[in-house]
């Protein structure tokens, strides 16, 4: 599916995709497509112009070429020429049959995802505890905001992944900063593209408990709270695969923002 043009947003600022330098198209692919499901470039987004975003992400143009030629072949952008032209993020169409059998093969890995996500971000939450800063706090009520602000599943999980991610930074550890981005890209890539029952009033709760504790400098409070927050989504996650093993295999494909 193509956007309509209407719904096209300015180029991406700079700032927000992460520099970096990379070594092959693939990596030109996973690194777009991570920052894609860290919703730090959105549906309707216009990607910046090759010449800036070959030299923003420390590779050859003909290199960004070849990623930005598979990112729109898997349906994740879309190039038009023109004037007004670019890349241009765009909605998927995905079959959930595709979707159901990868959940499925990777079953045993999303439940070791989850028990290290309870493990580093209770740490996360904890460290945060003790080292935060009144920015940090604000930037988690923002990330509050958000989430009751939000008007789709995609938008809460973007909240939601806005929240955990402002305790990792405030927690002064990047090693954790990156381990827990890795770990929401792997876990929920898969998982937001089926019917996530995303309980945003119970999550913006557990949330708003996790924030209190922090802003207490309770930090074994802290941790705790995240540990309770996060042994919800092992349940969650374990509801999600019955309900996949339960539709009918002709299902047809999903819009997914």
């Amino acid at each position: 599916m193509i956007l309509r043009k209407s719904n096209y947003r300015e180029p991406v600022e700079m700032e927000q995709i992460v520099r970096t330098s990379l070594s092959s198209y693939q990596a030109v692919v996973d690194h777009l497509r991570r920052e894609m499901a860290l919703g730090r470039i959105r549906p309707g987004d216009k990607l910046p112009a090759e010449r800036i975003l070959a030299e923003q992400l420390g590779v050859a143009r003909e290199t960004l070429r070849q990623g930005l030629r598979i990112l729109e072949g898997s349906g994740h952008i879309v190039v038009t020429r023109g004037a007004h032209g670019g890349a241009f993020v765009q909605e998927s169409i995905i079959d959930p049959r595709v979707i159901r059998d990868d959940l499925q093969e990777r079953w045993e890995g999303i439940l070791h995802l989850v028990e290290f996500r309870s493990i580093a971000e209770s740490g996360a939450a904890r460290l945060a505890a003790t080292r935060r800063t009144e920015t940090d706090l604000e930037a988690m009520l923002e990330a509050q905001r958000d989430l009751l602000d939000a008007e789709s599943t995609y938008d809460a999980r973007l909240a939601d992944t806005a929240f955990h991610l402002v305790i990792a930074k405030a927690s002064g550890n990047p090693m954790l900063v990156t381990s827990i981005e890795d770990a929401r890209v792997t876990m929920f890539s898969p998982v937001d593209l089926l019917a996530f029952n995303f309980a945003t009033r119970v999550t913006y709760d557990a949330h708003q408990d996790v924030i209190e504790a922090i802003e207490r400098k309770d930090a074994e409070m802290a941790g705790k709270l995240m540990e309770r927050h996060l042994s919800i989504t092992r349940d969650e996650v374990t509801d999600l695969r019955k309900t996949i093993e339960s539709r009918p295999v002709n299902a047809g494909a999903r819009k997914i923002k």
